[in-house]
């Protein structure tokens, strides 16, 4: 069984580890190694899923950032809150290579209202509908 609403709750809490720590400059292997706690009870798919995605965060986060910043009006990259920022990051990577982009979308925002600011899914809403739809 593949659990699509579970395995990007876990890439947004792996995204925003990794954002708050900075840790961007390494390898999707150690952070999976140092966080192994993420992937208890995840399968095979589910794994390979989460770490495609972080993979894609990884390799495009300039130009992911760069798009997002274009889209924020009246406010800069840096003053979103880093689960907005990760959030962002993984619709538009996962979306990339996705034509359920009204799905990515929706469950983004449910995860937003999950665990950002009371403001945050709209914010997330607005720039990912103009980017991915």
């Amino acid at each position: 069984m593949f659990r699509i609403k579970y395995s990007r709750e876990v890439i947004l809490k792996l995204l925003f580890q990794i954002d708050m720590m900075g840790l961007n400059g390494k390898k999707i292997e150690e952070i999976l190694e140092e966080n192994d706690n993420f992937f208890t009870n995840i399968n095979e798919k589910e794994k390979e899923f989460i770490t495609g995605v972080i993979d894609k965060v990884l390799d495009q986060k300039e130009k992911i950032d760069e798009i997002i910043a274009k889209n924020l009006i009246g406010w800069k990259l840096e003053r979103l809150l880093s689960v907005d920022r990760s959030l962002l990051r993984m619709g538009i990577a996962e979306a990339q290579s996705s034509t359920q982009k009204a799905v990515i979308i929706d469950d983004i925002i449910r995860i937003a209202k999950k665990y950002g600011s009371e403001e945050s899914y709209k914010i997330i809403n607005a720039i990912l509908d103009k980017v991915i739809s």
